[in-house]
C-alpha cells in the first residue's frame, strides 16, 4: 500500500515510512523525519479531510457507498 506524505506530497510505501503521527483522529505517514517535523510545527496546515482516500489514515474505513461500480 502506498500513502502520500502530507507535507511534500511524495508517494511512499507504507512500510517505508520514516515516521507517523496521529492527529485529530487520523494517522499521517512521512517520507522523512524532516517532513514529520514540519508537520508537527503546524499540523493544521497539512490536515485536509478532503484529500483522496489514499492519503487518509488506515484507521478510517472508506464509505463503500461512495465507490462507483
Amino acid at each position: 500500500m502506498t500513502v502520500e506524505d502530507p507535507v511534500c506530497r511524495n508517494m511512499i510505501a507504507l512500510e517505508e515510512a520514516a515516521a507517523s503521527e496521529a492527529c485529530a483522529g487520523w494517522t499521517y505517514f512521512f517520507c522523512s523525519s524532516r517532513c514529520h517535523q514540519v508537520f508537527k510545527s503546524n499540523p493544521r496546515r497539512y490536515r485536509d479531510p478532503g484529500l483522496p482516500p489514499r492519503t487518509r489514515p488506515l484507521t478510517a474505513s472508506p464509505d463503500p457507498s461512495s465507490h462507483k461500480t
